[in-house]
C-alpha cells in the first residue's frame, strides 16, 4: 500500500494539484486510519496463518506410513507411494491434515483417501499393498498399548480418536473406507503425557490378530485443524507367519548425522535396568563411510550378534536393515528385559596416513576422506561435495570442506 501526500508549500510537480491545508490534513487522517487498519489486518492474517501452520507431526510408534517413508524412502511400499503420489509427500510427512476439520472428520476425509487425510498430495499412502512395514504391537504389563506421537510443533489438544480395522479386513483388497474402521478409543488432553515434542498415550484396544491398521486423528483445541495417520501393526497370532517375533518391542531409534572418516569406531552399547553394561556391538571403519553406510553396518552386526536388540525396520514380522536409511528403529527382542541402549561414535584421534592424493581440480566431485594435492600441500575432504566451477572452493580457502594434512 503506497500513499503519496504533499502538504508543503509550492508545486510538487507540474500537472499535480496540491491539496489545500484543511483538505490535506483530513486526507492525512483518513490515510493514517486506513494504513493502521491495513497494518492490523496484515498482522492478524499473519497471526492466524501461524496458528494453523505450526501444528504438525505423525506417529512414531507404531510408526505411520508417512513418517516411515520419510525415514526410509527406499522401502518397496514407499517407492510405490512416491511413484504414484509424488516425492513431495515424504518431505511434508508431518502435514497430513485438514485445516477446517473441526471434528467433522468423515466429512472432510472421504473413503479411499483416509491415510492421505483427504489430500491428493498424499494419495500414495492409501495404496492397497501387503508390504507396508508393520510394527509388532503387543500390550504392556497393564494390558494397554503404548502410542507415541512425534509432534514437530506441539499444540493444545482437544482429543485424540483411534480407529482399528475390523476383523476380516485385508491390506491388499482395497484402500481404506470408513466402513473398514471401528472407533476403539478417544482420549482427552488429560490422558496424554508430554515430554518435549513427544506425546505418549496408553490405549485399550479390542482383541485382534494378524495385520491391521491403527488410524489416529488428532484434533487441535486451538484451531479447527486435525491431523491424520495410518499406522500398520501386527498383533501376532492368527494368520501371522510362523517364526514371527511377537515379543519385539520398539524402544527408540538410532540415527546417523554425518559421514565418518576412516579410523572411526561406532559402538552400540546395551545396558540392563540398573544401568550396567550387558554387551557392546562395535564396528571399526577401515575406510571413510557415508552416514547411511556406517549406520547399516552397525545395524547389520547388531542383528547378527546381539542377544538383546534388533535394529532396522519391521517387515512381515522380521527386522531388516533398509538400504540408504539414516534413521532406524531399535527393538527389544524380549519386551520384558528392561534393556536400554546408547550409540557412541568415536572419531580417530590421529588422522590415518594417506598417500599423496590426486591434484585438486575445479568441477570435480569429492568424497569424505579423499586426499588431494593443491599448491604443493595435501588436503583431506571433510564433506562430500562438487567443486563447482567459479565457486572458489579451493582446499586452501575452504576449511569447512578440506583439512590440511
Amino acid at each position: 500500500m503506497v500513499v503519496l501526500l504533499w502538504c508543503g508549500v509550492g508545486p510538487l510537480h507540474r500537472g499535480i494539484q496540491l491539496l489545500n491545508q484543511e483538505t490535506c490534513m483530513q486526507s492525512r487522517a483518513r490515510t493514517a486510519g486506513a494504513f493502521a487498519l491495513a497494518t492490523f489486518s496484515t498482522a492478524m492474517t499473519a497471526m492466524l496463518a501461524q496458528s494453523t501452520a505450526f501444528a504438525h507431526g505423525a506417529p512414531e510408534f507404531p510408526i505411520s506410513r508417512q513418517y516411515n517413508c520419510y525415514k526410509n524412502p527406499s522401502l518397496p511400499a514407499c517407492q510405490a507411494a512416491i511413484a504414484y503420489g509424488g516425492e513431495q509427500a515424504i518431505y511434508d510427512w508431518n502435514g497430513v491434515n485438514q485445516a477446517a476439520a473441526n471434528g467433522n472428520h468423515k466429512a472432510v476425509v472421504p473413503d479411499l483417501k483416509i491415510c492421505a487425510g483427504g489430500q491428493e498430495k498424499f494419495k500414495g499412502f492409501d495404496l492397497a499393498r501387503g508390504d507396508w512395514a508393520a510394527t509388532a504391537y503387543s500390550p504392556g504389563a497393564d494390558g494397554r498399548y503404548e502410542y507415541r506421537y512425534n509432534a514437530t510443533a506441539p499444540h493444545r489438544s482437544l482429543n485424540w480418536t483411534f480407529f482399528l480395522t475390523r476383523d476380516g479386513w485385508s491390506p491388499t483388497t482395497s484402500s481404506l473406507r470408513w466402513s473398514d474402521l471401528e472407533q476403539v478409543q478417544q482420549l482427552g488432553p488429560e490422558q496424554i503425557v508430554t515430554s518435549g515434542k513427544t506425546y505418549t498415550m496408553k490405549l485399550s484396544l479390542p482383541k485382534r490378530t494378524g495385520r491391521h491398521v491403527l488410524y489416529s486423528v488428532w484434533q487441535r483445541a486451538d484451531s479447527t485443524e486435525a491431523f491424520y495417520a495410518c499406522s500398520d501393526v501386527d498383533f501376532g497370532g492368527g494368520s501371522t507367519p510362523p517364526g514371527t517375533p511377537s515379543d519385539l518391542k520398539q524402544i527408540g531409534q538410532v540415527s546417523a548425522a554425518q559421514d565418518l572418516p576412516a579410523g572411526s569406531q561406532v559402538k552400540l552399547r546395551v545396558f540392563n535396568s540398573a544401568g550396567n553394561d550387558l554387551e557392546t556391538i562395535s564396528v571399526s571403519l577401515s575406510a571413510a563411510a557415508t552416514k547411511s553406510v556406517w549406520l547399516g553396518q552397525i545395524a547389520t552386526k547388531a542383528n547378527q550378534t546381539s542377544g538383546y536388540l534388533k535394529v532396522g525396520t519391521l517387515q512381515g514380522g522380521t527386522v531388516v536393515v533398509p538400504s540408504g536409511a539414516t534413521v532406524m528403529d531399535v527393538y527389544l527382542q524380549n519386551a520384558n528385559s528392561g534393556a536400554s541402549y546408547a550409540m557412541d561414535v568415536v572419531l580417530p584421534t590421529t588422522p590415518p596416513t594417506n598417500p599423496p592424493g590426486t591434484t585438486w581440480t575445479e568441477g570435480a566431485s569429492y568424497t569424505v576422506g579423499q586426499v588431494v594435492s593443491y599448491q604443493g600441500k595435501s588436503y583431506r575432504c571433510l564433506q562430500a561435495h562438487t567443486a563447482y566451477v567459479g565457486a572458489g572452493w579451493t582446499p586452501a580457502s575452504s576449511p569447512t570442506l578440506w583439512q590440511a594434512i
